[in-house]
């Protein structure tokens, strides 16, 4: 099965609605200290996988996997920050972990996608 970018515009919306979802469960105060970070990190994430995934003027520009590689990069990066967060050893090393495999992805896509399969437009 051909991976396709179609996909990373369903995530990017989905990361958007968990977001506007905390926002409105916890409200501004939650949004203080790395929570805070965290948040608009994944808001970020959110916004470029949608753009990556979506045909626009900017992914004409730019391309549509450069933009998912800096979705994805702070998506990884959201990950990690959640991580220094969190409670427990095993809970925080396998979400730092995880972040970090995003992290390599997205630099990867950032790099012209050597190293992991691409999709296809």
């Amino acid at each position: 099965m051909a991976l396709t970018f179609r996909r990373f515009g369903y995530l990017g919306a989905f990361l958007l609605v968990l977001a506007a979802t905390f926002f409105a469960v916890f409200g501004a105060p939650a949004l203080d200290g790395a929570t805070g970070v965290q948040l608009a990190v994944f808001v970020v994430a959110g916004v470029f996988e949608l753009l990556g995934g979506v045909p626009n003027p900017i992914r004409e520009r730019v391309g549509a996997l450069r933009l998912v590689g800096v979705g994805h990069v702070c998506l990884g990066a959201s990950m990690c920050l959640g991580a220094l967060t969190g409670q427990g050893l095993l809970f925080r090393g396998l979400f730092a972990l995880s972040g970090l495999v995003l992290v390599a992805f997205g630099v990867d896509y950032l790099r012209g996608g050597t190293y992991f399969e691409t999709p296809e437009a």
